[in-house]
């Protein structure tokens, strides 16, 4: 099927900011799929937004105030969710044509992805998504690939090997590059090939340490197996899953920060062509005055400062708090962290990684946060617990949605289904659109469709 733009087929859509970034530089997605009910609201609500009339706007937003996870919203916020969302019904057009399948993606086939979207085995243009990154996360336990939610990635493997799109766009967390794991290899005494194992007798080495791997390349079955635990080892095996496919792949760690987003979060991104097409990773636009960045690879000079959160959020001053003093800061309510990592952040810096659970307990200090608050919450490699001392009292309030919305560089008026804390989560899991629409734009350039494309729109809904 001709298409005027090139087809997108997302996986692990979350919130859409993958999808609305890819879609910024020229992409149309065909189908997304998600297994959270808040999430899929999420993208299902914004669908109706596309194409709902001025007038009838008020009776859903009615509706949508009615949900019982909207319920006792401050009436400020109420206002400013009605002013941003009507403001620009008519320029809406994300989405638009996507088939939303709520489910796990270990129940979605192939041949059920192309009939949905209305395409053939080879045709599809770009394959992308991010399987949860728990079990990769330095937060986490590290399990790697032991996990189920680990073993996810097997399931985007698999699509990408039954629908065989062009390009593939794999995302996932920092750590995947740091996390160890055992990595098998097969050596062959006959044709003397050493390869890794591929994921599947991985597991059954896991299980079975004695099993017999025959040689990928000849068959023979008396290959021997060597074990190293690696740190990337996860990256290493899943490289080789893609490689088995037939994909030329690359990755590289990208800092949002480093292409104009107000907030340093580090993704790391691997890209695979089918057809052995050359790609470039973008080159940043902002970067850190003083100090290590990715951006000092290019010359200072030519970027811009990184943006800060007083530039994001409050030029014009704090709906509540209005102009915000020189002791105003960032602070993450109630989190604990090692004596040697912050709690606060300057507002004339971009913010930290909005994480999912980070996001929710994120405020606004006005007036900064007491030593005696800081000591409590920076405990952990100094051998105390926060419930040591007595709570002090600290004046703050909560990000809002529009707030973390914009760290995230989502579009203002994006909608999000759920109560407080499962907005903030569906935020914090999302990737930052204008990091997407660069890495986007990369792929169209390795495609050939910049000039095609060129006319294309990436202003914000």
């Amino acid at each position: 099927m001709k298409r005027h733009h090139p087809s997108l087929i997302s996986l692990f859509t979350g919130a859409g900011g993958l999808d609305l970034g890819l879609e910024q530089a020229g992409f149309q997605t065909l189908l997304a799929n998600e297994i959270g009910p808040h999430a899929c609201e999420t993208l299902r609500q914004n669908q109706v937004l596309n194409s709902l009339k001025p007038t009838e706007f008020d009776a859903w937003f009615a509706l949508q105030m009615g949900q019982r996870c909207y319920k006792g919203t401050n009436e400020v916020l109420s206002e400013e969710l009605r002013s941003r969302i009507r403001s620009s019904l008519v320029d809406r057009s994300y989405l638009r044509g996507a088939k939303i399948v709520e489910r796990d993606i270990r129940a979605l086939s192939a041949s059920e992805i192309l009939e949905l979207s209305g395409s053939r085995k080879g045709d599809v243009d770009l394959i992308a998504g991010g399987p949860p990154c728990q079990p990769f996360s330095r937060a986490g336990k590290r399990e790697a690939v032991k996990t189920d939610t680990g073993k996810l990635f097997k399931d985007f493997v698999r699509l990408v090997d039954e629908v065989r799109p062009r390009w593939f766009l794999f995302e996932n967390v920092k750590g995947l590059t740091l996390t160890k794991a055992p990595l098998a290899r097969i050596h062959c005494r006959v044709c003397r090939e050493t390869n890794l194992v591929k994921f599947e007798d991985w597991e059954l080495l896991q299980v079975e340490a004695e099993k017999s791997v025959p040689c990928y390349r000849c068959g023979a079955q008396n290959a021997s197996v060597s074990w190293e635990n690696k740190s990337g080892g996860s990256l290493d095996i899943i490289l080789q899953e893609f490689a088995n496919l037939g994909y030329k792949c690359v990755h590289t760690i990208l800092n949002a920060a480093d292409f104009g987003a107000p907030q340093l979060r580090e993704r790391l991104f691997i890209v695979g062509s089918r057809d052995g097409e050359l790609f470039e990773w973008p080159s940043p636009t902002h970067g850190k005055s003083h100090g290590p960045s990715q951006a000092t690879l290019f010359d200072l000079n030519d970027l811009q400062p990184w943006r800060g959160v007083r530039e994001a959020l409050w030029l014009n001053g704090h709906w509540k708090y209005g102009a915000l003093k020189k002791e105003a800061v960032l602070w993450v309510k109630n989190v604990v962290r090692p004596h040697d990592e912050p709690v606060t952040w300057h507002l004339d810096r971009p913010s930290p990684t909005i994480g999912a659970h980070q996001g929710a307990k994120l405020t606004i200090a006005p007036i900064g946060v007491p030593e005696a608050q800081l000591f409590r919450q920076q405990w952990h490699s100094l051998g105390r617990r926060q419930g040591d001392t007595p709570p002090v009292f600290v004046e703050h309030e909560y990000l809002t949605d529009l707030e973390l919305l914009k760290l995230q560089t989502f579009p203002e008026n994006w909608y999000l289904f759920g109560t407080r804390m499962e907005r903030a989560f569906q935020i914090g899991n999302a990737v930052p659109p204008i990091l997407a629409r660069v890495v986007g734009a990369a792929i169209l350039a390795a495609m050939g469709r910049v000039r095609e494309l060129s006319e294309v729109q990436t202003k914000a809904v």
